[in-house]
């Protein structure tokens, strides 16, 4: 990560926007579940950042929940997979996304896995099921790859067109010796990769909206013993079962 560069884009936004709170990422500790960088505030806090909440096709699919859109949701399918990312980190992400679009919390979890990869199932309190599919086996060079479906009553709806399944780019570039592809998702901020952009972003939602700080700190650390718990479950032989925080 291009952590210098993506301060003074994060500065470049808060100085555009005349956002008066300050803070700067920093890389994330080896071990980490949840993201590769965080932001460390004015004040010494650091708060932990979930880059994909402000994710243009996941709240989109959140438009569609809160606009009831979608009636009487009931699974959530997710897959992602990914060559150099561990399984701890993709499943941290998947079971943020089961509670941020499925608008409830998980309550029990069941989990069978191989080491590199792992099915789950989840249920929420109001009784949606999850089902999550994660692979840290990838090949080597392969781009990441996931897939986030919502299933209702009256319709479905799904952050990949239909029959897609490898994520498609905005340019293609074919030479003698290899192929490039360019996807710029951020009309502010060309030049870094789409991780780099959404951690830049979560940043300045933050910033934007320091109330989010206690909150994401406090989801992290859920997400941190959920996502051992439910690793956890296929060695135990029973569903992880989670207490509803208040």
């Amino acid at each position: 990560m291009k952590i210098k560069e993506m301060n003074e884009a994060l500065q470049w936004l808060r100085s555009k926007y005349a956002v008066k709170a300050d803070g700067t990422l920093e890389a994330a500790a080896d071990g980490s579940f949840g993201a590769d960088a965080e932001l460390k505030l004015e004040n010494g806090t650091g708060v932990k950042l979930l880059p994909w909440r402000p994710e243009r096709r996941f709240v989109e699919l959140k438009k569609l929940v809160d606009s009831k859109t979608l009636e009487n949701v009931s699974t959530l399918r997710f897959a992602a997979m990914s060559h150099d990312k561990p399984l701890e980190k993709l499943l941290y992400r998947e079971l943020d996304l089961c509670e941020f679009l499925g608008e409830s919390p998980i309550v029990s979890a069941f989990a069978v896995s191989n080491g590199s990869t792992a099915n789950v199932l989840a249920k929420l309190k109001d009784d949606k099921s999850c089902s999550i599919e994660c692979s840290a086996a990838l090949p080597a060079g392969t781009m990441e790859m996931d897939r986030h479906e919502i299933i209702a009553r009256r319709g479905i709806a799904c952050d990949r067109t239909v029959d897609t399944q490898v994520p498609q780019s905005s340019i293609y570039q074919f030479t003698e010796n290899e192929e490039k592809r360019y996807t710029d998702t951020d009309t502010e901020l060309f030049g870094f990769e789409n991780e780099e952009v959404l951690l830049i972003r979560a940043a300045f939602e933050v910033l934007q909206h320091p109330e989010l700080a206690a909150l994401w700190n406090q989801t992290d650390a859920r997400l941190v013993k959920m996502t051992k718990a439910v690793l956890e479950s296929e060695k135990n032989g029973k569903p992880a079962v989670f207490a509803e925080e208040k």
